[in-house]
């Protein structure tokens, strides 16, 4: 099944065997939503969390800033020029390498085209060579979805993943709301038991997204990529 924001916090509440109404439920609801968000994003390489955004870079110059028109670039997984309608894909490196490759900030060539780029900071990538016009740069990335709330009715995982962000959810409810870990707590034993339940339904949803992307068990992608 799916859920909506109502839904959710209904089944949700009574799962916790608490009031929908409770003060302390209520005040802690967007932090339990916040922390399953979080984790499965973080754990899940999702599809649907990939966007494709466009920018230019600025002549002359070794920063171009990520475009956030479809939302914050949380990972950076291709940066392209695009370069007389072809597509050329720039190649991850680092910045003491791009300095040493390329140590001009005022090269000559009339056509130099960026080769080499490197994440600088949250907002910056570095690029290499120095680019001596504004090419219109598409990047590839992932970011982090608008969150489950009133306002935001239903989300990815609300839609297609609800039984791993139910999991997630009863796991941080646990932890921050029912306070259940640790030997001393009232129950430990439901914190580790819906964490199992996660767990399973993680693998499942990571096979699932493999496919999505055509990789299978016999893909020559390395083990750490299909973990």
């Amino acid at each position: 099944m799916s859920y909506t924001y109502s839904t959710f916090v209904t089944a949700l509440a009574k799962a916790l065997v608490v009031s929908e109404t409770d003060a302390s439920f209520v005040a802690l609801l967007p932090t339990i939503i916040d922390n399953a968000e979080q984790r499965i994003y973080r754990e899940l390489d999702l599809v649907s969390a990939s966007v494709v955004v466009t920018g230019n870079m600025v002549a002359y110059d070794h920063y171009f800033t990520l475009p956030t028109t479809s939302g914050h670039i949380v990972v950076v997984d291709v940066v392209s020029i695009i370069d007389a309608d072809e597509r050329k894909n720039l190649l991850p490196s680092t910045k003491d390498v791009i300095d040493y490759v390329y140590p001009s900030n005022n090269p000559t060539s009339p056509y130099l085209l960026p080769k080499l780029y490197t994440r600088l900071d949250d907002t910056r990538i570095y690029i290499g060579p120095i680019p001596n016009w504004a090419y219109t740069t598409e990047v590839t990335g992932t970011i982090r979805p608008t969150a489950l709330s009133g306002v935001n009715g239903s989300t990815f995982l609300t839609l297609y993943l609800s039984d791993l962000f139910f999991a997630a959810s009863m796991i941080a409810a646990n932890a921050v709301l029912l306070k259940n870990y640790g030997a001393a707590s009232e129950d430990p034993q439901q914190a580790i038991s819906w964490e199992a339940e996660y767990q399973t339904r993680l693998a499942s949803a990571k096979s699932e997204e493999l496919r999505k992307l055509y990789i299978s068990a016999n893909s020559p992608l390395p083990a750490s990529a299909k973990a």
